[in-house]
């Protein structure tokens, strides 16, 4: 009896033994989970608010580009022969600016299998959400090229060069456009550039080209304005990271 007896309280200690190492064990894996899932929500948070700031550029430049096209397209329909303001017009009429969003967390999340430690399923959906209109909405949304084309084709290269040179609108260490600021093009012949313009103001089919293009700039506008509510929606649904 007594062996039996102590047989059973050396069982009972090894099981007691193994119980609290497994809870031990659990509430490590739990504290390290949670502190990873922290981080991920950081990391989310400081990824949509760069995307947010992107977005905000793009919707300045997009503006910029579409009152470019109106003034353009307006000068079309007068008498008036091509100046400098309208040559600027009709060359930042065909600017573009893709729009891609930071993406390396919510990839990293995706490719571990780590997206399990956000037990939110609504904020998942959120995120799947986001960057999937990101990706389908904006990133695939592709301007009219036809205008940028043709106005490229007649704008002979040596103004377009002294326009580039004079008239910056990229920042050489990042690409990234810098508005359009004043600028002069001197030594550019108006005369001939009145020459190259002058038979668009009778072409119909240039008129519709720009046009559709004005169009597709809006609807780009509307699509940016869009991306930057969901991103101000799911950034109030982040729930902040534990200090």
């Amino acid at each position: 009896m007594k062996n039996n007896a102590r047989l059973l309280g050396e069982f009972v200690l090894i099981v007691v033994g193994v119980l609290v190492a497994l809870t031990v064990e659990t509430a490590l894996e739990n504290r390290k989970d949670s502190q990873l899932r922290d981080e991920y929500l950081a990391r989310l948070h400081d990824d949509i608010e760069l995307d947010r700031l992107a977005i905000d550029r793009r919707i300045a430049f997009f503006s910029d580009v579409q009152r470019f096209s109106d003034e353009f397209l307006d000068w079309l329909g007068t008498d008036r022969d091509i100046d400098q303001e309208t040559l600027l017009a009709s060359y930042y009429a065909a600017e573009i600016w893709p729009f891609l969003p930071v993406r390396n967390t919510y990839e990293d999340l995706q490719n571990t299998g780590n997206i399990r430690l956000l037990d939110d399923i609504d904020l998942r959906t959120r995120l799947s959400g986001y960057y999937n209109k990101a990706n389908t909405s904006i990133s695939g949304w592709r301007p009219s090229e036809d205008y940028r084309g043709i106005i490229r084709g007649i704008i002979p290269n040596d103004v377009q060069a002294l326009i580039r040179q004079n008239c910056p609108t990229t920042l050489d260490f990042d690409q990234a456009p810098s508005g359009f600021p004043p600028c002069e093009l001197p030594g550019v012949d108006y005369a001939k550039m009145a020459h190259l313009f002058a038979p668009l103001k009778a072409d119909t089919d240039f008129h519709r080209t720009l046009t559709y293009r004005d169009s597709a700039i809006g609807a780009m506008i509307y699509l940016l304005k869009q991306q930057a509510q969901y991103a101000d929606q799911l950034l109030e649904a982040l729930p902040p990271a534990a200090p």
